[in-house]
């Protein structure tokens, strides 16, 4: 019937050729326009693991490793001649040239230090030491031990040098910057990752994520908040995250354990000992993510009640998991957020103090 009409119709013909050969790079166009497969990879760095899964060019992952390597050697006080243990090294005898970016980080610590008014302080080094959390021996130090360290401890010993220098005032004192530095790394990733023509994904870096975009046109990037008592895959609760960073602080990502007391990772600068806090966790959601690392440390330490009265009242977004497995969510996350608790002992308190 078809080759009857266009026979009998020579302009139908001509009209309908045309129409397809002008579609046809239409339909190869759309083809073309499928997404390709997403770039991943996971790598330990900065002593935790990273996994990446970015949707752009192929070199994109590449790229956002050696980034972090990079800073990792500039910023980790474990890693021999890297500018901060340059820096501790000299502590009390003369200045250290760094990177301006080493210089930035110092700069945001000494200043979140005084935010916080001591509560958050990079240089708590010394009595981390002594605690070796972290390390293949922790111990309990004693008390004589921890009285001595404490006058070295204090962000104000943190000299910043006009010329780009940086010094510590005290002979002994030294920086660590695991309280803010994968947050800032997150920064790195993301400004790496949209350099190098990423359009959306994510990097995660320990206990924190970094999401560009979404997931999909209809669907954004969701991840889980851990289970401050359960296993590494146990989740209470799932974010939904656009183009933000979340950072969680808690007690259950490095501790020992004696005589039944859970001893954690973030120490108190005010004691040089763990916080004793009544919060097991706390995640912040912000656009900066070394802002993100330094409120879910300052918080974890302030404790439940100084959260819970300013819950609303910071720039960015908080979820708090108390110890009796309440959960807490600042209005401006709520909703984002989607309970996921699957052992039934966790309560959502929304934002009721």
């Amino acid at each position: 019937m078809e080759k009857r009409l266009f026979q009998k119709n020579p302009a139908l013909r001509g009209f309908f050729q045309k129409w397809c050969f002008m579609l046809l790079p239409v339909l190869l166009l759309l083809g073309g326009c499928q997404e390709n497969p997403p770039v991943t990879g996971i790598a330990f760095l900065m002593d935790t693991i990273v996994e990446y899964k970015l949707y752009g060019p192929p070199q994109a992952g590449k790229a956002v490793e050696e980034a972090l390597q990079a800073f990792e050697a500039k910023c980790s006080r474990y890693v021999s001649g890297s500018e901060i243990d340059l820096l501790n090294q000299a502590a009390g005898e003369k200045s250290v040239t760094v990177s301006p970016e080493i210089y930035d980080l110092l700069e945001q610590s000494r200043a979140y230090g005084e935010e916080s008014k001591g509560v958050f302080d990079v240089t708590i080094a010394p009595a981390a030491d002594l605690w070796n959390i972290t390390g293949d021996s922790p111990r309990i130090p004693s008390g004589e031990e921890l009285r001595a360290v404490l006058p070295l401890v204090g962000y104000e010993g943190i000299m910043l040098e006009k010329n780009g220098n940086c010094r510590l005032a005290q002979k002994g004192q030294k920086v660590d910057l695991g309280g803010i530095g994968k947050g800032y790394a997150c920064n790195i990733a993301r400004e790496i990752a949209l350099d190098n023509g990423v359009t959306h994904g994510y990097v995660s870096i320990g206990g924190n994520v970094m999401v560009i975009g979404k997931k999909s046109r209809r669907e954004d990037f969701k991840f889980g908040i851990r289970d401050p008592r359960g296993g590494g895959n146990d989740y209470v609760a799932v974010m939904t995250l656009p183009d933000e960073i979340m950072a969680t602080s808690g007690d259950y990502e490095r501790y020992f354990e004696k005589d039944g007391i859970r001893y954690h990772h973030i120490l108190d600068p005010a004691t040089g000992a763990p916080a004793q806090t009544d919060l097991m966790s706390v995640s912040v959601v912000a656009s900066d993510g070394a802002y993100a690392d330094y409120m879910s440390t300052y918080l974890f330490i302030q404790g439940k009640q100084f959260a819970l009265e300013h819950l609303n009242d910071f720039p960015c977004g908080l979820v708090l998991i108390d110890k009796e497995k309440n959960i807490y969510v600042s209005d401006g996350l709520t909703s984002q957020f989607l309970m996921a608790d699957k052992t039934g002992t966790y309560h959502y308190a929304g934002d009721a103090a």
